[in-house]
Parts: structure tokens; C-alpha cells; sequence
């Protein structure tokens, strides 16, 4: 199968790797992995906003929520988004769905939250049908940094999202901003432990001109 993929994120994994996801014009979510169902090289040429043609075939055996998982058999960079669209106007064209407000929306309202704020799914509470989506905050975001970078949501309950992308972090992320949010593989920490998925952030927009490039794509 082939389909122009859009780049939309880049987050850093262990082991010298880094998650590439992205979005086919079609609107389906996707995680670009290589033939063997590796993640990409940190040193990798992908880059959000960049557009690419990919061959791929689908990942055998992806469990959920984690579906998005396709394996690269060959790609062709395709330029990027023509000047006057942002990343907002492009998935808003397809219809992908954007929550907005309380970090409680986020995942079909299925995340928990720990004592200290950290969000994730498990089983018992329900696994949502993907593993990536969109979050306009209702408040900004601050950065309160603990075992990484974290951001906090102001409420009388704590939710603070780990921050995974590999942009510069901002001290605060304005109200209204476009952000990416993702759930991390099934980890259990603990023998015993039930599997979490933990809610992390994987970068965010700015709502002004998305590229700088000349071999734009009408899109």
C-alpha cells in the first residue's frame, strides 16, 4: 500500500530511537516503523511538517490501542504543506476530531489519574480506539519539571502530562494552542503490576504559518 503520509511528530525513545507519527491524507493515524518493526534512528531525516510518499505494509498483530504501527518498505520525500495552511486547518479538513478543555476529555474520557497527577489506561478502565490524538487546552500549561520535563493543567486535582517531543520546552503553553497527546506502550513497572499505557505530550503547534519551505503541496 501507498499513501502520502504528513509528518507530524518526532518523540524521543530510549535506545537512541525516536517515534515518528504521522497522518495520511485520508485521516488515518499513523506510527512509521522500519521492515522489521523497529522505531526510526534518532539521526532519522523524517521532521514534522514534512510530507512523504510511503510504501508500507501493516504490522502484524497490533494490539490495541497502539494500531497505528505500519512498516516502511520504501518512501520518497514529497515536500511539505503549501505556506497558507497550518497543522489545525489540515486536520480540521479531514474531520479529525480535536478535544478541547479539561484533560479529563482526553482519550474518550478514559485516563486515570495517580496521586501526583500522571494520566494513563489500562484495562479495567477501557482502551480507547487509537493511541494518538489532538487537545486544545481550555488554560495554559506550566512547565513543572519532575523525573523530566512535566506540564501541569491548573485544577484543584493534579494532572501533569509528561513532556516526550524534541522541540525546545516552553515555561508555558498558551490556552488554545494545538497540541499532539499520545499514550506510551503497555509497561508494567512492578512484578504483578497491571499494564499502564501513560498519557504523554508529543509536541504542540503554533497556530501561524506552518512551513518555511518552497516545494510546497496542495493539500
Amino acid at each position: 500500500m501507498k499513501k502520502i503520509v504528513l509528518i507530524l511528530s518526532k518523540t524521543q525513545m530510549n535506545n537512541n530511537q525516536v517515534c515518528i507519527g504521522g497522518l495520511t491524507l485520508n485521516g488515518r493515524y499513523v506510527r512509521l516503523l522500519d521492515t522489521q518493526g523497529n522505531n526510526q534512528p534518532e539521526n532519522t531525516d523524517f521532521a514534522p511538517k514534512q510530507a512523504w510518499e510511503i510504501e508500507f505494509t501493516e504490522r502484524a498483530n497490533n494490539v490495541a490501542p497502539h494500531v497505528e504501527d505500519i512498516l516502511i518498505q520504501s518512501r520518497e520525500r514529497k515536500g511539505s504543506l503549501k505556506a497558507s495552511m497550518t497543522i489545525k486547518d489540515f486536520i480540521e479538513k479531514r474531520n479529525i476530531p480535536i478535544w478541547r478543555g479539561h484533560p479529563d476529555e482526553l482519550f474518550d474520557k478514559l485516563i486515570q489519574w495517580t496521586a501526583s497527577g500522571s494520566g494513563y489506561i489500562d484495562k479495567n478502565g477501557g482502551v480507547p480506539n487509537h493511541s494518538v490524538g489532538f487537545w486544545i487546552s481550555d488554560k495554559a500549561l506550566t512547565r513543572k519539571d519532575y523525573k523530566g520535563v512535566r506540564y501541569q493543567y491548573p485544577t484543584t486535582s493534579w494532572r501533569s502530562i509528561k513532556f516526550k517531543g524534541l522541540e525546545k520546552p516552553d515555561d508555558t503553553i498558551p490556552a488554545g494552542t494545538l497540541l499532539r497527546v499520545s499514550l506510551a506502550r503497555w509497561k508494567s513497572f512492578n512484578e504483578g503490576e497491571e499494564p499502564k499505557c501513560w498519557l504523554q505530550l508529543s509536541g504542540w503547534y503554533d497556530l501561524g504559518n506552518q512551513s518555511d519551505e518552497v516545494d510546497d503541496l496542495p493539500f
